[in-house]
This record gives C-alpha cells, structure tokens and sequence, in this order.
C-alpha cells in the first residue's frame, strides 16, 4: 500500500510540473528519431543528449535521458518492418517476422502491434521496477564495502561472459575500461597514475566524454559507412490499420505475456541486455505456438513477442541502477553518469534521501510510456521518411548539439579533443568486433571496485581472508567462479566429445 500511495504522488508530482511533460516529449520525440535511425540505439541517443540534460534540473534531466532511453526502444521497430533494416541489435528479430508482415500489405497492422506490445512490455517492466526497487533497495543496505565489492566483481563477470560469444575480447575490453578507469589521480594515495604528464588527465577522463564519444561519435562513423535504404511501401500503411484488433490482442496474449516478463528478468542481469531477452522472448513464443511453422512468414506473434521484450527489459535494465548503484548495460552506465553529474548516488541510500526525487522520476517513466503509444501512431510516416534524410546532414546536425552541449560543460577545447579521440577508440573496436559494453562498464565499477577492494584491505591491514568473512559475499564470489569457469567446462566437454566421435 505505501507503495501504490508513493507512486501515486510521484505520478501526480510529474503530471502537474509542465517543465517535466515537456522533458518527456521531447525525449521521447529524440529517442523515437534515434531509434529509427538504422546504426544508432538508446546508447547513442542516450549519450548524445546528455551534455543538454545535465543542464536542467535533476528530476527534469533524467526524465529526458529516460524518455531518450525508451524511445528508442519504440522507435527500433519502425525501420524493422517497413525497411526490413533493424534500428537497433534488440530490433533484429522484428524483422523476422515484421517485415514479411509489410511485404504482405498488412505493415500498418504490424506495426500497430509493435506499438502495443510495447506498451504492454514497458507496463509490465514498469510494474516490475516499482516492485523490485523497494525490496532491493531495503536488501540492499545490508551491503557494507565487502558485499558491494563482491557484486561488482559478479557483475563484471556476468558482463564479460554473456555480452559476447568471444570471450576474450570481452576480458580485453573490460581490461581497458579498468585501465581508462585508473587514469587520474590517485583515490587513496592522490598520486598521478598514467597521467604521461599531462596536466588534462590529473583530474581523469569525465565519462560524458567517453560515453559521447564511443557512442555517440564512434556509432555515427560507424553507420556513415552503410547505404541509404532503397525504398519504403507505405501503401499497406494508414492511422486505422495501426488501430488495435481484438482478435490480434486475443492470438498474441500468450506472446505478450510471456516476452514481458522473460524480457524483465532477462534486463535485471547484467550483461544480458535487450538483444537476449528478444531472442528469448520470440524462441518461446514460437514454441509455444500452434502455428510454429508460420514464424518467419509473417505471424504477428512473432512481432509481439520480441517488442515486449524489448521494453521490459529496458525497465529491467533499471532495477541494479538504482537499487545497487551497478550499471547492468551501456545505457544504464550513461544514465549513471547522468545522476553522478547532477549530483547524485545511486544506490540504496538514494530511496532513503531522496525518496521524492525517485518516485517522481518514476512518475515520469509511466507517463512517458503512455504518452510514446500516440506519438509514435501520430509520427510513423516522419520517422519512416527520416531514413531518406542524408545522413551526412544529419549527422552534422547532431555533431554540432554534441560539441556545443560537451563544450559549454567546462568550457573547454581539451575536452572536445578526448571526445574525438573516444569516437575514433568506438569506430574502431566496433570494426574489430570487440564488444563496447565490458569497457564502459569497466570504466565506471572498476573505480569503485579499486576504492572498495583498497579500503576493504586497509581495514583488514592486507588480509585477504576478509571478503570470505561475509556469507552474502562468499556466495557472490562463487557465483563468479562458477560463471568463469563452465563456459570451460562445456568446451572441454564439446572438443571431448569430437575427439571420441573422430577416433571412433
């Protein structure tokens, strides 16, 4: 009940403050842009809008960030059915089936449901924040430095291991976010660490211009290198074929269902991320179906299930954030960096001191929610043109609200040049293929971690035996053996079982 009464004022709190509504839209309104912009993603448009935001009040700045963050996630579906082009990863098994729906004339239709499982999946998500948060955030201040240290380490491990189907370049990149991570001065002794002697680098490298640069820059490179789309058919597409259908909502419950919430659980753990739920969601929704052999064709289950997923999980993404103050995926990690600018810290304390702050914020989210189903009707044909647009132009549109946002944060040339330099560091770990999550997330625990492990030692004057003093940090700690070594063991036993098929 204290739940229902404080989520009742935090929604009344965001519904009453016009500044706050008009932050939503217009995160809203980027992100579905960005969204439907083959190439970029939540993380990109996430990044980019964060020199604006901070400028604004704390509640108001992340109501925009967020609204960025699950626009995206609506807007990825745009360009996957009408294009056949995902406009995200988490996008890619809407187009499985969305586009053969487009192809077929019934784009409006898949696209009307992409719309309300995204709803649904973000409603559920929603439902799931609000719940796990309090009963995280009370569990959670039983956490001293010791415990704290242990679930950082379990979360970097989860990253490594499920963000990648290769693992060592996930431990080579996490290797390099802990090394950016160091750069500055010292925590404990306030000695300079990899400065080269260079006066720039004493105070370290400020995560906005990582997070622009390897993002925002680094994503646009990126997709500056792909064609324009050929053409899209609107034919099949009017404002009352997006409307709903019973018999659509009726064949699609299960799917709905079942997405929602292995897309929350999924977004919960780190590392797994948007792109695993959706994967999930769509495998279980065709085995559960009785028509499994129309997947692929173009059944509408197949748009549901995934979309819900989708925007579950982004809400999943959100519960670690908050309750632990440990980023689960590169998104979260900018959002962090977005409270830490404005001067706050997530974790547990933070539903203590600022209990106003996080249930409006939350306020925000069920609103932004609601609101992102009548846009994204209203701006289908905008956002599908939006593709078309050169993306030379608009590219340097947005290069120019990143260095206007970057620089007018300290005034300073320096900082335009780190962030290049982490643009052209995005560019070219996305081309080699190494996955940028373990480094950004490694950027932001590992200073944390150090500071944890360090005074943890310092308490115990260098005796080891401390972090095994906890049962609730012994049992993270096995976790993380556990997940570090089975991936080795199933490749023992798999390289085993080939050498026995051979020489039999």
């Amino acid at each position: 009940m204290e739940t229902l009464t404080l989520l009742g004022s935090g929604i009344w709190a965001a519904a009453s403050d016009p500044m706050m509504l008009l932050a939503i839209l217009i995160g809203a309104l980027v992100g579905l842009l960005i969204g439907a912009l083959p190439g970029l993603g939540p993380t990109a448009g996430v990044a980019i809008m964060l020199p604006v935001a901070v400028g604004f009040e704390p509640v108001v700045a992340l109501a925009m960030l967020a609204g960025v963050y699950y626009g995206a996630m609506f807007g990825g579906a745009v360009t996957s059915i009408l294009l056949g082009i995902p406009g995200d990863a988490p996008s890619v098994m809407t187009v499985i089936d969305g586009y053969p729906m487009a192809k077929q004339g019934k784009a409006g239709q898949a696209l009307g449901m992409s719309v309300y499982a995204s709803f649904v999946g973000g409603l559920v998500g929603l439902v799931g924040l609000t719940l796990m948060a309090q009963i995280f955030s009370r569990y959670a201040l039983m956490f001293g430095p010791v415990e704290m240290t242990a679930l950082m380490i379990l979360s970097l491990s989860l990253v490594t291991v499920l963000g990648t189907n290769d693992r060592l370049k996930s431990f080579i990149s996490l290797g390099l976010g802990l090394w950016i991570g160091t750069i500055g001065l010292d925590q404990i002794m306030g000695g300079p660490r990899f400065t080269y002697g260079s006066s720039i680098l004493l105070e370290g490298i400020d995560f906005s211009l990582i997070a622009v640069g390897m993002f925002g820059l680094g994503q646009m490179f990126l997709a500056l290198e792909e064609g324009p789309a050929s053409r899209v058919d609107m034919a099949s597409y009017s404002y009352r074929s997006m409307m709903p259908r019973w018999i659509d909502f009726i064949k699609c419950r299960a799917a709905l269902f079942t997405g929602s919430i292995i897309g929350f659980v999924v977004g919960v753990l780190p590392g797994a991320g948007a792109t695993a739920a959706t994967m999930m969601a769509y495998a279980t929704a065709k085995k559960m179906s009785k028509e499994p052999e129309k997947f692929g064709t173009g059944a509408i289950e197949g748009v549901a299930a995934p979309e819900a997923a989708n925007n579950s999980a982004s809400y999943g993404n959100m519960v670690t954030l908050f309750t632990l103050g440990i980023p689960g995926s590169a998104t979260m990690a900018v959002m962090m960096a977005g409270l830490l600018m404005l001067g706050l810290q997530p974790g547990p304390r933070l539903f203590e001191q600022q209990s106003e702050f996080v249930w409006t914020l939350f306020g925000t989210f069920y609103i932004g929610n609601l609101l992102l189903v009548f846009i994204t009707i209203l701006l289908v044909p905008i956002l599908a043109a939006a593709v078309f647009v050169s993306r030379g132009l608009l590219f340097a549109m947005v290069i120019g609200v990143v260095v206007y946002g970057i620089y007018g944060i300290n005034l300073s040339l320096d900082d335009l040049l780190v962030m290049a330099a982490f643009g052209v560091l995005g560019y070219v770990t996305s081309k080699l293929n190494y996955p940028t999550v373990p480094l950004i997330l490694g950027v932001v625990i590992g200073p944390m971690l150090e500071l944890g492990v360090r005074r943890s030692l310092i308490t115990s004057r260098g005796d080891f035996s401390i972090f095994l003093g906890s049962s609730i940090s012994v049992f993270l700690l096995v976790c993380t053996v556990i997940i570090l070594v089975l991936p080795l063991f199933r490749r023992f036993r798999h390289s085993r079982a080939l050498s026995t098929e051979q020489s039999a």
